[in-house]
């Protein structure tokens, strides 16, 4: 087997991007109406009190209801990047590509594939039963030799605990095949457990 080919499932790609997309801007507003309010209150309460001693820390209370407002506008630009990144590159054809070389996998978000050597590949798993999850070996970054790809921005946000997941839902080959392909082209060293 030269190589093997996990594809994308576009569908469930663009669910899951338009669920993540709402769940940020869910966030983003959250923050709007709680910053808006704790200012609100800040401003209140030293306009009954007048500006004695309760206005110091009003004034605390009121910077950060301005901190949440002004996160709330870095989540709306990050939210803005993250469609318009996902326009650009659409839905990449495949996921993972298995060979006897190593794993490329594609970040959702990153423009470029990344790509492991085998022997950087500490463990691929399944977790809770709804991602496969690639573990780096110990001591692997962006600059160790064979890796490639893991020095994009967006590949270093997804590594969670030196690892990347991949929802199984989008997809297209079931587990069981990707154990088969996994363990032959590790020589049974690495297996979905």
């Amino acid at each position: 087997m030269p190589e093997f080919v996990v594809e994308a499932d576009p569908d469930a790609v663009a669910r899951t991007r338009a669920a993540l997309l709402r769940s940020r801007r869910g966030s983003a507003w959250s923050s709007v109406v709680g910053g808006c309010l704790i200012l609100g209150i800040a401003i209140g309460a030293t306009a009954i009190a007048g500006f004695g001693l309760v206005s110091l820390p009003m004034a605390g209370v009121g910077v950060a209801g301005l901190i949440l407002v002004a996160d709330a506008r870095r989540q709306f630009t990050a939210v803005r990047r993250m469609r318009a990144t996902w326009t650009a590159i659409g839905v990449p054809p495949e996921v993972l590509l298995l060979s006897p070389a190593g794993l490329r996998c594609r970040v959702d978000i990153a423009p470029e594939p990344c790509f492991l050597p085998w022997s950087k590949v500490a463990k691929v798993g399944l977790r809770g039963g709804r991602s496969l999850t690639v573990e780096l070996a110990p001591g692997v970054t962006a600059a160790t030799p064979g890796v490639s790809g893991l020095d994009q921005p967006e590949v270093r946000r997804a590594l969670r605990r030196r690892e990347l997941r991949f929802p199984l839902s989008s997809l297209r080959r079931p587990p069981e095949e990707i154990d088969r392909a996994l363990t032959t082209f590790t020589a049974g060293r690495l297996r979905l457990g």
